[in-house]
């Protein structure tokens, strides 16, 4: 599903959204993490900032979430309708409304609570979104190869990163950790691409 380009749309404006969603999101889970003495960045779920009864919960909830899942909506929008494929787009969109839903606190106690898991499927149903758009960059020839061996490559580590907690090599909480560096490193990459390219939003398929 492919729309006509907007002109209006600039690849600075989309590639800061991009951007500020990576830097506002480390930034969040760094001073957050270090103001929770309960927290350790390797053995607990981010999702423990913004936990139920978790000090500062909720402005982590509403930066590291909300905030950054806003700006991921509106980047991958945004990035889908500059390259010219729409359904990338909602698909990108889907998930950071996904990623912005997960602001509903975990429960790390009781995780079959109702709460606990409309935490679980909001990222669960999110990051889905984000794999079908991944898989529709890899084999759409509209897409110059650039960004189709980008998408196939982030999809191949993302597999290895769960293949290695299947192995046993790393726990869950780590694999966590690589799924959210994956998904954000991919978001800091694509808009590295777009303010490095010398086309124009006229020509946008490098």
């Amino acid at each position: 599903m492919n729309l006509p380009m907007i002109k209006t749309i600039n690849k600075r404006h989309v590639a800061a959204l991009g951007f500020s969603s990576v830097c506002i999101f480390v930034t969040a889970l760094i001073f957050f993490g270090v103001l929770n003495n309960d927290f350790s960045f390797f053995n607990d779920y981010i999702s423990k900032l913004g936990a139920a009864g978790e000090p500062n919960a909720i402005w982590f909830n509403l930066v590291g979430f909300i905030v950054v899942g806003v700006l991921l909506s509106v980047f991958g929008f945004a990035y889908g309708r500059l390259i010219n494929d729409n359904l990338l787009g909602i698909l990108l969109s889907l998930f950071g409304l996904g990623f912005a839903f997960t602001a509903i606190p975990m429960d790390m106690q009781y995780a079959d609570t109702p709460v606990s898991k409309a935490h679980i499927v909001a990222i669960c149903l999110g990051l889905a979104c984000w794999l079908f758009g991944l898989s529709r960059l890899g084999y759409n020839k509209i897409h110059a190869p650039k960004i189709r061996k980008r998408a196939n490559l982030t999809a191949v580590i993302l597999v290895l990163s769960m293949i290695g907690f299947v192995a046993g090599f790393w726990s869950m909480p780590v694999t966590h950790r690589l799924v959210f560096g994956i998904v954000f490193g991919w978001t800091a990459i694509s808009s590295a691409d777009l303010l490095i390219s010398k086309k124009t939003e006229d020509d946008l398929y490098y």
